[in-house]
């Protein structure tokens, strides 16, 4: 009998958040196609979208078993809605403290591993469902892999940042207090991972899972590497992709561009593509500098490997303690070297002088970064050879490998 694992996650794709939603539908992906039975569940990212007390179910090309589906839980929305207005101080309190276990969640989860009898589950990112998804596994006597994604766990922003952008160290009272009980469910779990050692120590440094074993699973590439190709002859252009939102630092390369373009190199340009809170501030910004600055929208499939094949560097100026951003396997993939701030897990991945460059998210380092590499061809060919050698330490198939290995000690020790 094939190995049957529960994959949770807050939405499923195609519900695009982030990168956990890319994550956990690649690794579906690719443990279907080596015959483990993988269904998922999952909220539709809306209060009002989809049964309440019961499951919907949905099938997905290449995933062997169901995607199972109910309205999130909660008092705001996981995705965002054009023109509706967001929910007011009060709101946003009570959502995040019904978030810390929800009794409704409790039942559908318990009805999910009723209906899919898994060996293990995999829960990533919980919010809309919280910790009543691990609760109920444990109540089933099933065992829990829980990936940590984001901060969600130590801080209602998920990014340990205050509002104005400045680090947050140990939080206000009611953060606090949400750590404290959120920390009291995570008995839960039996074993914990993250893409990056800086996550997983910053979550024990706070006490959570600190009795329990932990392990650094790094993201995997979205398909194989295909072979090097060299940037267009003389191209000198940059490249953001991502979120377009002040934790993953566009104020900053905003200011950055700025200052390298009020005395450009020659053939120098610079492409965004993404979406977000500050798309207003990109598109005004690349409407004063047609000449040299595009902006995309949010782009994938073709128009986003072909971005990747044309620019000679790409730009990670994270300004929060990113995870491991998967625009670091973009450039990798397609042998582009990443000028990435220090700052989370971007140091675990980016080697600084071999893969790239790692520098303080700030307007005047990141410019004479931008100009350097802008300024040498040469530089970005040999960094970017060396960026796509190291794609291949990243693939899906060592993924899969790991967290298998993973599933088949939890297994183990679940038959003993």
């Amino acid at each position: 009998m094939s190995l049957r694992v529960l994959i949770a996650n807050s939405t499923f794709y195609p519900q695009v958040v982030g990168g956990a939603e890319m994550s956990t539908w690649l690794l579906a992906r690719e443990l279907s196609a080596r015959g483990v039975h993988v269904d998922a569940l999952a909220t539709t990212g809306f209060l009002d979208a989809g049964p309440r007390d019961t499951l919907a179910s949905r099938r997905l090309d290449g995933i062997a078993g169901e995607i199972l589906e109910a309205a999130s839980g909660g008092r705001q929305h996981l995705l965002a809605r054009p023109g509706e207005a967001a929910p007011g101080l009060v709101t946003r309190g009570l959502h995040h403290f019904q978030q810390v276990h929800d009794q409704r969640w409790r039942r559908l989860a318990l009805a999910a591993l009723e209906r899919t009898r898994p060996d293990v589950v995999h829960t990533n990112t919980i919010v809309g469902m919280s910790a009543a998804v691990w609760e109920a596994a444990r109540a089933r006597g099933v065992p829990v892999v829980h990936t940590l994604r984001d901060y969600h766990l130590l801080c209602p922003r998920t990014t340990l940042q205050r509002s104005s952008g400045a680090q947050c160290a140990g939080g206000p009272l009611p953060c606090q207090m949400l750590r404290y009980l959120k920390r009291r469910h995570t008995d839960g779990v039996s074993l914990v991972t993250a893409p990056s050692r800086y996550v997983l120590d910053r979550h024990a440094a706070f006490g959570f899972f600190r009795e329990i074993r932990r392990e650094v699973v790094p993201n995997a590439c979205e398909g194989e590497p295909p072979a090097y190709r060299e940037p267009p002859a003389g191209s000198r252009r940059g490249l953001f992709l991502g979120q377009l939102d002040h934790h993953k630092g566009v104020g900053v390369l905003l200011a950055a561009l700025r200052s390298v373009l009020a005395d450009p190199p020659p053939d120098f340009g610079f492409d965004f593509a993404g979406r977000g809170p500050l798309q207003a501030d990109v598109e005004a910004f690349a409407a004063g500098h047609p000449d040299r600055v595009r902006f995309h929208g949010m782009v994938q499939g073709d128009a986003k490997q072909a971005l990747l094949r044309d620019c000679a560097f790409v730009v990670v100026p994270s300004v929060w303690h990113d995870n491991f951003p998967r625009t670091l396997l973009d450039a990798y993939m397609h042998g582009r070297p990443v000028i990435g701030s220090r700052r989370g897990g971007i140091p675990e991945v980016v080697r600084d002088g071999e893969t790239g460059a790692l520098v303080e998210p700030e307007p005047a380092p990141l410019a004479a970064a931008i100009r350097r590499y802008a300024a040498d061809p040469t530089l970005s060919r040999a960094q970017g050879l060396a960026a796509r050698v190291e794609a291949d330490r990243y693939t899906l198939a060592r993924q899969a490998d790991r967290f298998l290995a993973i599933y088949g000690d939890l297994t183990r020790g679940r038959a003993q």
